[in-house]
């Protein structure tokens, strides 16, 4: 007989006969077909000289549909299963027999759906719930001006939100301020925040470069580190905010305030005499080792030519350099016991920059006494 079944329920279709030749309206020639679909199938078997047929209407009636999927959420947001396929009835692993269930535990869960004729079918989908990200910036901190900080969100490869509009896992901040950062792992979101205070440092020294000629009275600098009520820790071995700097050369200072914060700092104190000059007119070459040579004395001597004449005029001695002293020979040879001429160009450094001043020229004598 025509018959009706649901889809996906198997059926054969039998001549009932065998060894018959076999012509089925699906071109089969087997004694017997396995149809899928709705249609009417029909048959003509012979045995070589008689033949007979037959047809059946078959029709398949569909099955509710699968309209289930799986579902990751957020551990404290539940999630709704729907089973689709309006009008049907439907019976839950859960026992639910709701078209919709509402699950807030990972597993999976499976519907048998059966439709008003009957035709049912068994859907399942999997339910699974992550956990919000661990974020922890840190306990509040407080840190001095100049210094920076990493503040790392963790959770790898999740989104971040910073709220000065950073969208890394770690930034730095040198700035004092509230931070704080939104983590999401694609379906939950943390957040946390930290508060970090920068203190000041203390200042600069007030002074940093002193020029002066300590040969003169006070023969010292006053150095002072500022920043009252702090403390000091000076290269010199010093521990007050003020010293008596009595030697030329650097001087280097820590500097501590009340915020325990630090700096180190230095000055330097640099000679810077007034000018002068003064050019010898005797000395005594006998090696006794008193005013065995002859030089130029002087300060803030800057470009320097001097040359000393014998009596024919011929030069015995030449020096650029102030420091460099006439031992009274000439050649290797000492000079005679007599009087010699000398000329002499100069400039002073007038600055403390080291700017010179206008060129002078200087005319004299020197004697020479054994």
């Amino acid at each position: 007989p025509d018959t009706s079944l649901c889809t996906g329920q198997p059926l054969t279709l039998d001549v009932g006969t065998p060894g018959l030749t076999y012509a089925w309206s699906t071109n089969a020639t087997s004694q017997t077909i396995s149809p899928t679909t709705s249609n009417t199938y029909s048959v003509q078997a012979t045995n070589g000289g008689c033949s007979g047929g037959d047809e059946i209407q078959v029709t398949f009636i569909p099955v509710p549909v699968d309209v289930l999927a799986d579902h990751v959420s957020c551990i404290d947001q539940p999630v709704i299963l729907d089973a689709g396929n309006t009008g049907c009835s439907y019976l839950w692993s859960t026992s639910a027999e709701t078209q919709a269930i509402t699950v807030g535990v990972g597993g999976t869960y499976s519907v048998l759906v059966t439709n008003t004729v009957g035709c049912s079918a068994t859907y399942s989908a999997t339910v699974s719930f992550v956990g919000y990200p661990n974020v922890q910036l840190g306990n509040d901190t407080v840190l001095c001006q100049g210094d920076m900080i990493d503040l790392d969100a963790g959770n790898a490869g999740a989104s971040y939100l910073w709220n000065n509009g950073e969208m890394g896992q770690v930034i730095s901040v040198g700035r004092s301020g509230t931070y704080s950062v939104a983590v999401n792992n694609g379906f939950c979101t943390s957040q946390d925040s930290i508060a970090v205070v920068f203190n000041p440092r203390p200042s600069r020294i007030p002074t940093r470069q002193f020029f002066r000629c300590l040969v003169e009275e006070p023969n010292y600098v006053v150095i002072s580190a500022g920043n009252n009520g702090a403390d000091y820790d000076w290269s010199s071995g010093e521990n007050t905010q003020v010293i008596l700097a009595g030697a030329y050369g650097w001087y280097y200072v820590d500097i501590t305030n009340q915020f325990d914060c630090s700096l180190r700092d230095s000055a330097l104190v640099s000679e810077f005499c007034p000018p002068s000059m003064y050019v010898p007119n005797t000395f005594t070459p006998n090696g006794d080792g008193t005013n065995d040579v002859w030089q130029v004395v002087g300060k803030n001597i800057g470009h320097f030519d001097l040359n000393v004449f014998d009596r024919w005029g011929n030069v015995i001695f030449h020096s650029t350099d102030p420091n460099y002293a006439w031992d009274g020979t000439v050649n290797g040879v000492q000079a005679p016991n007599e009087v010699y001429v000398w000329r002499m160009e100069y400039r002073f450094i007038e600055k403390t920059d080291g700017d010179e001043g206008v060129n002078k020229k200087q005319l004299g004598h020197v004697t020479i006494m054994r």
